[in-house]
């Protein structure tokens, strides 16, 4: 129950994911059928390396929908699988780790996370 109020006042405090300098962009006002809107965080973090993202995911729930059911094995996460899957790109003067990844059925979600803990959580579920 503690983990659920944690969550909903975390979704409550993003409001509506505006986040000062947020180096994502705008998000999109529309989105397909299935898909929500993409939710962004500001964390108070510095990832430096696939390993940092990997650290930050096993040690933080970032959003509900950060469930790593594809890279499970009998209902445990292979992190090794995680941080062969870690994608680095360059956006402006920041470096974005990104991770695509599967919820149970669900078509795909993005996670990104910027060297200096900005976040975007994106993706669809259903058909």
């Amino acid at each position: 129950m503690k983990k659920f109020i944690l969550i909903f006042v975390l979704i409550i405090l993003v409001g509506c994911n505006k986040i000062a300098n947020d180096p994502f962009g705008e998000p999109s006002n529309t989105y397909p059928p299935n898909c929500g809107p993409e939710n962004r965080y500001k964390f108070d973090v510095e990832i430096n390396s696939r390993e940092d993202f990997v650290n930050f995911i096993k040690k933080n729930q970032i959003d509900p929908m950060v469930s790593l059911d594809n890279f499970k094995e009998k209902e445990e996460v292979k992190w090794g699988n995680v941080l062969n899957a870690v994608k680095i790109e360059d956006l402006n003067s920041k470096k974005v780790y990104s991770l695509d990844y599967k919820p149970l059925d669900c078509q795909g979600y993005t996670l990104k996370i910027t060297n200096d803990g900005y976040v975007s959580v994106y993706g669809c579920c259903g058909k």
